[in-house]
């Protein structure tokens, strides 16, 4: 699992299962990792439960500007079972921060 970039995380993602890829250029413009992770795990019930128990890691793809979430396969398994998707359909960086702002002006929380 080499990538051109450095790794978000300094721990190793070694045993662990990658579940969740987003690519993070968008109009010209690269995201700061940091805004794309808080945002995933405010958005996505999945993502927030593996990041409360610590089960979550996630690697910077520089050189193809994405962002990779790995999770280990217990938790992993017990997020699927509880909330079904990372997602709900297949939505982007763009679409995901623009529902957050969205919701933000509304005073509403995710809308699952």
């Amino acid at each position: 699992m080499h990538s051109g970039g450095r790794g978000f995380d300094s721990h190793p993602v070694h045993h662990m299962k990658k579940f969740f890829t987003m690519q993070l250029k968008g109009y010209n413009e690269n995201v700061p990792i940091e805004l794309a992770k808080d945002l995933l795990v405010k958005e996505s019930p999945f993502v927030k439960y593996l990041s409360e128990n610590g089960a979550l890691k996630v690697r910077h793809m520089k050189s193809r500007a994405t962002m990779e979430c790995y999770a280990d396969e217990k938790h992993l398994m017990i997020a699927k079972l509880k909330f079904g998707k990372v997602l709900p359909g297949r939505i982007g960086f763009i679409e995901l921060f623009i529902r957050n702002q969205l919701s933000r002006k509304l005073g509403a929380g995710p809308p699952y």
